[in-house]
């Protein structure tokens, strides 16, 4: 019953929008009460945490899921949502707060969105499992990690990044040597011109 009817009821919610954690624990304080149940109008005693009972079956719990992780998992789909599709919404946060920066070089200002300040945060813990297949070449040369090792701006003391896509050093279906090395970081050159391209 909790697993299948009362933790499905606010996924919806949760996937649109990241509520406060006190929200959160009192979600999960109604499903405890509902698992350990009443007696006489009151609480029957909790055995165990709800953190406990959170963890898979073969590790002692029973397997229900703790809200702050579904929140978390949320945020996080968000974020690759923003990135890797193309959306409406998606082109709404672009245009508004990305006009000027990737949004991989963007920083939160005071007066944006509640919203957007969360996909800020998370940012950095989903962008490490995102990489670009090269392909066409549209991805960012700069910000995209389409290398494998993180966006290459961050192995550069240079703090100005042109919009350039990893197509721009690309000729004729071959890696555009020349350009590659005086503009790529020195350490990923071999790296860049070891990079196959599909033909």
């Amino acid at each position: 019953m909790i697993k299948h009817v009362l933790q499905s009821l606010p996924i919806h919610v949760l996937s649109a929008i990241s509520p406060p954690s006190t929200i959160l624990k009192q979600i999960q304080s109604i499903l405890a009460d509902f698992f350990w149940g009443w007696r006489t109008d009151k609480k029957k005693y909790h055995w165990s945490s709800w953190r406990n009972l959170s963890f898979p079956y073969d590790e002692g719990g029973i397997g229900v899921r703790l809200m702050t992780d579904v929140c978390q998992a949320f945020q996080f789909k968000q974020w690759w949502t923003f990135r890797a599709k193309q959306t409406l919404w998606g082109d709404f946060l672009k245009a508004k707060y990305c006009q000027r920066s990737n949004p991989i070089s963007k920083k939160w200002d005071t007066g944006e969105s509640q919203a957007w300040r969360i996909m800020m945060k998370n940012r950095t813990k989903v962008e490490r499992h995102i990489q670009w297949k090269i392909r066409s070449g549209s991805c960012s040369f700069w910000w995209d990690n389409w290398l494998g090792v993180g966006p290459l701006a961050q192995y550069t003391s240079g703090n100005k990044f042109n919009n350039a896509k990893v197509y721009d050093f690309i000729e004729a279906g071959q890696w555009n040597i020349d350009k590659v090395i005086q503009t790529a970081p020195h350490n990923h050159v071999h790296n860049i011109l070891s990079s196959q391209l599909r033909q």
